[in-house]
């Protein structure tokens, strides 16, 4: 019976400017993958009502929108810091924010950015007669040494899926895929089977050969093609738009239980293809505790720390992963 725990956790009521102080140095560097979900410089109160009366707030206000800037700069160079040598850090916020923050981080940090996620957080807007309709989150991601990185695919479309593998062997339906070269990408020049490609084949010799001899060659009637099965067959690979992850509705499994909680679905892709199996995780801004809910979820004994300077926003967390059965979960 394998008794490894999916993940282990650990809830702690402080600030992200205390975590950055308690953990300078190099033994600080123990996360491979940070996420933040910070204020956004708002200058207003979040709030939410539960049905029961109950109030959940938090103050997003600030003297100015400058030091709201300056003050995410300094946070984010010390989180820099205590990820370990290969590791990312997602930053999400609005464009503004982001954009802003990357001309005041340090210049390592700078030189660390790696791309800007864009995800469209909702369906588009009624009313954009006056401009474009804003609808989507900035995402910035940091990318420290070389860190772990597992694809994400989305699923096979189901027109391509039943247009396209009209083949059919013992191993199943398949797909045809090019064999030779072309006119702008010229092959390898030789002869198999009869076949000389204008243009050459796209693999050596030796690889066309040993992909003959595992029968994933499809001789057609013009030219030679590799055959693509269905059943091994995958989505397109997920870039930087996230199109397909929804902000949260009143039908979610995950349901809100703070002002500002993001999609668990897109906390799991991040945990799942940013951190190894066994990594840390470090999310300094608790909010609902999805990031460490995620983690559970993704599992493969990975770790958690969660920070807030919110005991309700601890608590939330804490209530939903013992309700998940997590553990070993300490909390303080």
């Amino acid at each position: 019976m394998d008794v490894t725990p999916k993940a282990t956790f650990n809830l702690s009521l402080q600030s992200a400017e205390e975590i950055i102080e308690k953990n300078r140095g190099d033994s600080g560097q123990r996360y491979d993958l940070i996420y933040i979900d910070p204020p956004f410089g708002l200058q207003r109160e979040f709030q939410m009502i539960e049905a029961d009366g109950t109030k959940k707030s938090f103050q997003d206000t600030w003297t100015s929108y400058d030091d709201y800037i300056d003050w995410l700069a300094k946070i984010i160079d010390g989180l820099f810091g205590l990820l370990k040598k290969d590791g990312w850090l997602y930053s999400h916020n609005n464009f503004e924010g982001n954009a802003l923050v990357l001309g005041k981080v340090e210049k390592r940090v700078r030189k660390s950015f790696y791309t800007n996620i864009s995800w469209v957080r909702s369906h588009p807007k009624n009313n954009i007669r006056i401009g474009w309709g804003n609808i989507v989150d900035s995402i910035m991601v940091l990318r420290k040494g070389n860190p772990f990185f597992d694809v994400e695919y989305s699923p096979l479309d189901s027109t391509y899926a039943a247009n396209s593998f009209r083949n059919e062997d013992e191993r199943g339906r398949y797909a045809l895929a090019p064999a030779t070269g072309e006119k702008s990408r010229p092959g390898h020049q030789f002869e198999y089977k009869g076949w000389s490609p204008t243009f050459g084949w796209r693999y050596s010799e030796e690889k066309t050969k040993e992909l003959d001899e595992q029968g994933l060659i499809h001789f057609g009637k013009n030219k030679p093609y590799k055959k693509i099965y269905l059943e091994e067959s995958k989505g397109s690979p997920v870039q930087n738009i996230w199109s397909d992850i929804y902000n949260l509705t009143r039908t979610e499994q995950n349901k809100r239980n703070y002002p500002t909680q993001k999609p668990l679905k897109m906390m799991e892709r991040i945990v799942r293809s940013s951190s190894p199996p066994n990594g840390n995780v470090l999310d300094p801004f608790c909010g609902s505790g999805t990031t460490s809910i995620a983690t559970f979820n993704v599992g493969e004994n990975r770790s958690c720390d969660t920070f807030d300077v919110s005991e309700d926003a601890l608590e939330i967390a804490r209530r939903a992963l013992i309700e998940l059965g997590a553990g070993p979960l300490i909390y303080d």
